[in-house]
This record gives C-alpha cells, structure tokens and sequence, in this order.
C-alpha cells in the first residue's frame, strides 16, 4: 500500500515527534501512536528499559481501516456476480505467488552511516517519513490479512490474494520500521494493532481509495527512483535505491483492485462513482507528493 492513506475527519491533531539530533539518545526508543488527545508526548518504559514515546495523530497521518466483511463476502460471490472473471484473478494470483521481491529487501550498512550522517531539519521530516510510511503499510497488512481471512469461503483465489498482499505490506512495513532503528527508533507495532481506533469505509471507497493509493505510489516511487539515480548527490539515505522494484509491488496490488473494481460495474459507471474517484485522487494524490518532496534535500527537484 502506498505511504499515506486518504484524509479523514477523524481525529485531526496536529502534534509530530521532534529529536535534537545533537541531544544523546537512547540506545533504543520505541514510538507509540496515540489515538486519542493528549497534552503532549508521552514516554513510559518496557520491561527491558527501553524509552516508548507516545506521538498524538495528525490531520496526515495514515489510519487504519475497517470495511463491511459481510457486503465483500457478496460482492465476490462467484454464484452472485456473474462479473467476476475468474480466470484474470488466477493470472493475478499467479504473479503474486512468483514474489519477486521476495529477496530484495536486504539492508547493508549504508542505511546506518547515511542516518548518522543526516542532521538537523531533514533528519526530524526524515523520522517523520518513516514512521507515516511505516504506519501506512502496517494499515494495509492488517486489511488485506483481514479480508484474506474472511473471503476463504467465498472466493479462495481473491482471498490468497489478499494473503500474499497483506505478506507484501509486512514485509514493507518491517523494512521501514528497520529504517528507523537507524535513528534509534523504532514502532511499536502490536500497541498500535490494539490501540489505534479503526475507520469505517464502505467496500466501494476501499477500492477507490486503494487503486488510487496503490498506482499513485507505483508512479512517485519510480519518478523518485529516477530522479535520484540521474541525481545521486541527492541521494541521502540508501532506501531510495530500493523503488525501483519496490514500485513493482505497489504496481501489481492496483492491478488487482482494477480487477475488482471491474468486477462491480456499479461502483464505476455512473456520475457519482466519477466525482468519488476524483474526491479521492484530490485526498490521496497531494499528501503522497508533498509529504515525499520534504525528504529530498532542497536543489534536486
């Protein structure tokens, strides 16, 4: 899934995480995301010692997200919609299995020395990058392992689909939250499972929202990727260098919500599908672009 999700009207707070690069860590601290209003950060400690801060949401920060299971299980009925074409689905299914990024994220010690290296103002937006980015993929593991889970009966070829996504979204969140150790950081994963509040979308508004998401990350991963590698002055952290094939992820999951999505004709082809699909285009499309353009040092773009 792609590094931010749509805005929503939920909890619009508006306090982010500040490090003083020069200030001494420690050794390893744990981010917590608060959904609920607070007076400011909050630190408590694990059983082994470890600082976990507390960060309350912001209007750009990624949520996670529910959905009607009962409508889904429907809409991929195969008895029930006559629209489904199950033999694109077991094509698709088949690109997924293959997992050709199943050895691409392997860190080396580039991403150490370039965190330690970044400082001041770039190295407080960068954290800030990697904590939405990683909450973002988080979101979309949960989901997609969800509706894997419930869609067995119904559909087991669009639900191992959902599987190997959701196995796709761990895999980028992990990588992410890897990235953060670099900063002596790191995102407490299970607490947010259980303690962040979940928002409610309709099935059709997930697929909105995901194809868009998804395709809109496929082409700023491959620009970013690009740009940097006809720039690599720029270059200020090695994670970049893994988009090219990154976006090939983010390219096969839209490719499977365009199968669905055309699947439900009725979420497509009236007036009102055409003015969801540019709301959400306007709600996704600016903050995946001006949330990035902060991460790449000022003079290359």
């Amino acid at each position: 899934m792609a590094l931010l999700k749509p805005i929503t009207k939920l909890n619009h707070l508006s306090t982010t995480i500040t490090t003083n690069p020069r200030t001494t860590l420690p050794r390893h601290t744990t981010i917590r995301m608060s959904s609920s209003t607070t007076t400011g950060p909050t630190k408590t400690k694990n059983s082994s010692g470890n600082n976990k801060k507390g960060v309350k949401e912001t209007l750009l920060a990624p949520r996670f997200y529910t959905t009607d299971f009962d409508e889904m299980e429907q809409l991929f009925n195969t008895e029930m919609n006559k629209n489904l074409n199950e033999a694109e689905f077991e094509a698709l299914l088949q690109e997924f299995k293959t997992d050709y990024n199943q050895t691409h994220f392997v860190r080396n010690k580039e991403f150490k020395e370039a965190a330690d290296e970044m400082q001041g103002p770039l190295r407080q937006i960068f954290v800030e990058f990697l904590e939405r980015s990683c909450t973002a993929e988080f979101s979309g593991f949960l989901l997609y392992k969800e509706l894997g889970r419930r869609l067995k009966k119904t559909n087991p070829v669009v639900a191992e689909i959902f599987s190997l996504m959701s196995r796709d979204e761990a895999r980028h969140a992990g990588f992410l939250n890897k990235g953060l150790s670099d900063f002596n950081l790191a995102l407490d994963l299970g607490f947010l499972t259980k303690a962040r509040k979940y928002t409610f979308f309709k099935p059709k508004f997930i697929f909105y929202a995901t194809y868009l998401s998804e395709k809109i990350g496929y082409w700023r991963y491959i620009t970013i990727y690009r740009h940097l590698k006809a720039n690599p002055e720029y270059q200020c952290y090695p994670i970049f260098k893994y988009f090219e094939n990154w976006c090939q992820d983010e390219n096969r999951h839209g490719d499977f919500f365009s199968a669905l999505m055309k699947a439900q004709p009725q979420f497509l082809n009236d007036w009102k599908a055409k003015l969801w699909a540019r709301f959400f285009c306007l709600s996704v499309y600016p903050p995946l672009c001006s949330h990035i353009y902060f991460c790449i040092p000022k003079g290359s773009c």
